[in-house]
């Protein structure tokens, strides 16, 4: 029995060192996935309160190739921005029901959806905090309608080349820890709560089959309507 007991805690202690936040020494592995919880700041949809939206935000990644995915909805659509460096694409896809949308913008354009925030002007800050076990740098932006500078935070440990590329946050040289994002009129404020580094298959950075060519406007106008 005392030997049973001993092998549990060992399996016990293996577990936790490969889930959740990463704790410790930094780790060179170059893709895995982060998990972002969603606080709504500000909602102005008539017919979703905020407990039916999506409550995670994933970011995988591999060889600096990002994509960032959103479930919501009770499955009813997805919306996944995915930039591939090495064909220098920058794709977002909406599916609604059984429909299936996408937008090709430029390489280093604001992702269809993700970006009604403009790019932002960044300030360093002085200030450091512990996100997800890692030592997150402090910087500071002014979000549309407010004139007061915020704090948002990053790290530069997570060895992603320009992993903002397709966000309002494109001068941050860093992975994005905590900070905020606009979807058609929901404010959000993202937060990691989990970093896991483990195998990526390379399909999710892949150029998708039978979505139907949309314009940008199109997209968004898609998603607005959606969420009336």
């Amino acid at each position: 029995m005392k030997i049973r007991k001993k092998y549990l805690i060992i399996l016990a202690l293996g577990l936790l060192s490969v889930a959740g936040c990463k704790k410790g020494t930094v780790s060179h592995e170059k893709q895995g996935e982060i998990i972002y919880d969603i606080e709504y700041l500000k909602n102005d949809l008539k017919n979703f309160n905020t407990d039916m939206l999506p409550k995670k935000l994933t970011v995988r990644f591999k060889n600096n190739n990002t994509a960032m995915e959103i479930n919501g909805f009770f499955g009813l659509f997805n919306i996944c921005n995915v930039v591939n460096t090495n064909k220098k694409t920058n794709i977002t896809y909406l599916t609604v029901l059984d429909k299936k949308f996408y937008y090709e913008g430029d390489y280093n354009e604001p992702a269809a959806g993700f970006g009604s925030i403009p790019r932002l002007t960044v300030k360093q800050g002085k200030q450091t905090k512990e996100i997800c076990g890692y030592i997150a740098k402090e910087a500071f932006v002014v979000l549309p309608d407010n004139n007061v500078p915020i704090p948002i935070y990053y790290t530069t440990d997570i060895p992603i080349k320009n992993p903002n590329r397709a966000t309002p946050y494109s001068d941050i040289n860093g992975v994005l820890l905590e900070f905020y994002l606009n979807i058609s009129s929901l404010k959000m404020k993202l937060t990691a709560t989990g970093i896991y580094f483990k195998d990526i298959d390379d399909k999710v950075f892949a150029r998708r089959k039978d979505y139907i060519k949309v314009s940008r406007k199109q997209l968004e106008d898609i998603l607005t309507k959606l969420m009336k």
